[in-house]
């Protein structure tokens, strides 16, 4: 939803385009419900917003996309912080960045943790002074039956196509995934919108992609493999991958999954 919004046009000499966008005052977003409850009153919650994601409406062509990342503050009060970058598409060129700090009083309870951290992304967002066309946010979308992740919370409070990503977990074997950039296997095999591993860098630990709201699993994977081009360094890649750890301190070793592709060591 926007608010006192103009078009903006912005000239990308690099891939000599005019970028055609609007430009608000502020971005707004839903209030669906109180940030201040019980587990038992969010896991009711959770259903409920689950049962509105919607992976049905194709995503193929945005002019704006929002990157959301996440990370604890420094001030050990439980705040968390989200970072949320406005990038041109798809020649990537930044626009704006804000950032949303939210003190969380929610308990960490597996399944339940977009209670944590959605309301600083929240926040981020209706910061924005350009309205993004997509969100490719930290976390899970829709992996499974009833699985809903932090994107699809903040894809459904904020009614904008929305994508999740994250590193897969040692349980997943992707031994069949092939090494080639582009190639995905899927979370759950009868699922079409359940989620994919997909190697967005040859031989490189793939990304869980899974649609989190108002896109396709095959538009997700598409418009991911835009975002994270061809050219993204291998250090850059794992930084995404892994937020936490130190992207210099790597080996490469054969493990569960496909092959060589990087571990990080602490």
């Amino acid at each position: 939803m926007l608010s006192l919004s103009w078009l903006f046009f912005d000239l990308d000499l690099k891939h000599n385009c005019l970028i055609i966008g609007k430009l608000t005052t502020h971005m707004k977003t839903h209030q669906l419900h109180k940030w201040t409850l019980s587990t038992e009153e969010a896991r009711a919650i959770q259903k409920n917003l689950c049962a509105w994601v919607s992976t049905a409406e194709r995503c193929q062509s945005p002019s704006l996309v929002a990157r959301i990342e996440f990370s604890s503050t420094l001030d050990n009060q439980g705040s968390i912080q989200s970072t949320v970058t406005v990038k041109s598409f798809p020649s990537l060129g930044f626009l704006e960045r804000k950032i949303g700090i939210k003190q969380s009083n929610f308990p960490r309870v597996p399944g339940l943790i977009s209670f944590q951290k959605a309301p600083s992304a929240i926040a981020a967002l209706e910061k924005l002074s350009h309205s993004p066309d997509l969100l490719i946010c930290d976390g899970r979308g829709l992996t499974g039956i009833d699985s809903f992740g932090v994107a699809s919370h903040v894809g459904i409070l904020s009614n904008l196509p929305t994508i999740g990503i994250r590193p897969p977990k040692a349980r997943f074997n992707y031994s069949m995934l092939g090494n080639t950039r582009g190639d995905w296997l899927p979370l759950i095999e009868d699922n079409p919108n359940s989620g994919v591993l997909l190697r967005v860098i040859d031989g490189l630990d793939p990304l869980l992609v899974s649609p989190a709201h108002k896109i396709t699993q095959e538009d997700a994977i598409q418009q991911c493999l835009t975002f994270f081009p061809e050219t993204i360094p291998s250090r850059e890649y794992i930084e995404i991958l892994y937020p936490d750890t130190d992207p210099y301190s790597t080996e490469k070793y054969n493990g569960v999954g496909s092959g060589p592709h990087l571990k990080i060591v602490s």
